[in-house]
């Protein structure tokens, strides 16, 4: 088992500018697929695409600033979604 190194919590901490880098002020206003599909698009790392899971799927983000600050009031440990479909 690997614990944490101070290097994956200083870029746990970065990655609402590393989402910038990929999420300019042009791709707003955007769904959340809308914004999927440009991470996607323009290969970003995929614990960004993680973070984007964590936002809801209907809501019409209207700056990078706004789903920033959405991602930031849900619980540190917030659970993940199934991918699994209802039974």
């Amino acid at each position: 088992m690997t614990t944490p190194t101070a290097s994956t919590d200083h870029q746990d901490s970065r990655w609402p500018d590393e989402l910038a880098t990929y999420l300019g002020p042009g791709c707003f206003p955007a769904s959340h697929d809308h914004l999927a599909a440009t991470l996607i698009q323009r290969r970003a790392p995929s614990h960004l695409l993680w973070h984007l899971s964590l936002a809801p799927r209907t809501r019409e983000f209207q700056s990078l600033e706004e789903l920033v600050e959405q991602l930031g009031q849900l619980p540190q440990n917030a659970p993940a979604r199934s991918l699994e479909p209802p039974t």
